[in-house]
């Protein structure tokens, strides 16, 4: 068995990768979901986590990774950030400094497409499409060959999940066009079955919204696009995003249920999946946690796929999945 479990930790990003006893962590946000998870599934190792950029919605759980008294974490793989200046930031650096001395994790200071480039666990590898070398070298507050500013987000780590030949997952952390760009100028391959949206769905720093939408949809081609929101959040997933996403005639998953769907929360999640869910006990979760099986192409299980459809055709009053509202 190889899958991926896209977890609901309202806004943030964290995903569990699981193939033959091996195990890998990408991002996690701050609180206990992530941790509570692995106890419950009885993992106790994980071979290798990988942050994807160093905002705090994708680095606080890690610390609490780094630091387990119960789960050990080996390696893992970030880039330096030397613009940050967060307590979360040094929080994670404090952990990864305790980690280095007693020599629990071997920490990795470089996620590129080169070092590492490929990773594997178990059967699954996992291709580091971006940043290029280059352009992580250029670092967070530089600009890149078109003068344009390079951010933290502009550095998230591209990582497309894979076993054998058949279509995977792209995880697109918070990759805004800047980065973006900086992969399709390497060629780099972004097809995937299933894209994890960046940035939670929330506007890009881009002039051109739609622009964005159309290059990163052409350049994954998905079937399925999730969105890791939190219901409240910064008005995530926004439909400028959803509406160009929903022309694809693609499937749509959104983690929690946005408030533009519904005004109130549902507290009907009969077609949630057993794995925990943060927005399940406020009525918050649309999709909730979600599991991709690599093996059939990084797609969901059939039945919960049925069942998050029929949730949302009898349940929620205006689905922006269902309709691409700005054209109305």
């Amino acid at each position: 068995m190889s899958d991926v479990v896209v977890f609901d930790v309202a806004h943030g990003n964290c995903s569990l990768v699981r193939s033959q006893s091996a195990y890998c962590v990408v991002d996690a946000p701050l609180g206990a979901l992530l941790l509570n998870t692995l106890e419950d599934m009885g993992i106790s190792c994980i071979d290798v986590a990988f942050i994807s950029h160093a905002d705090k919605d994708h680095i606080a759980g890690v610390i609490g990774l780094l630091s387990s008294a119960t789960i050990q974490l080996k390696k893992l793989y970030l880039n330096p950030d030397s613009q940050k200046r967060t307590k979360i930031w040094r929080d994670l650096l404090a952990a990864v400094s305790v980690a280095e001395r007693q020599g629990s994790c071997e920490v990795i200071s470089t996620l590129t497409t080169t070092m590492p480039g490929t990773v594997t666990v178990g059967d699954v590898v996992i291709h580091v499409e971006a940043p290029s070398a280059s352009f992580a070298l250029a670092g967070s507050g530089s600009v890149d060959t078109q003068g344009r500013h390079i951010t933290s987000n502009s550095i998230s780590a591209l990582l497309r999940l894979k076993q054998g030949d058949r279509p995977g997952i792209l995880l697109a952390g918070d990759i805004d066009e800047v980065g973006l760009d900086d992969a399709l100028n390497y060629d780099r391959d972004l097809t995937a079955q299933t894209l994890v949206f960046p940035h939670h769905g929330g506007l890009p720093a881009s002039s051109d919204t739609t622009a964005f939408v159309d290059k990163i949809m052409s350049a994954v081609n998905p079937s399925l696009v999730i969105f890791s929101n939190g219901r409240g959040k910064h008005d995530n997933p926004r439909p400028e995003i959803v509406s160009p996403v929903a022309r694809k005639r693609c499937a749509i998953a959104c983690t929690q249920l946005a408030g533009r769907c519904s005004k109130s929360p549902i507290f009907n999640l009969g077609h949630l999946e057993p794995h925990r869910a943060y927005g399940q006990p406020t009525g918050a979760s649309c999709a909730g946690s979600m599991t991709l099986d690599l093996a059939e192409h990084g797609r969901r299980p059939a039945s919960y796929e049925r069942a998050h459809q029929k949730f949302i055709d009898d349940l929620v009053e205006t689905p922006m999945c269902r309709v691409p509202r700005l054209d109305k």
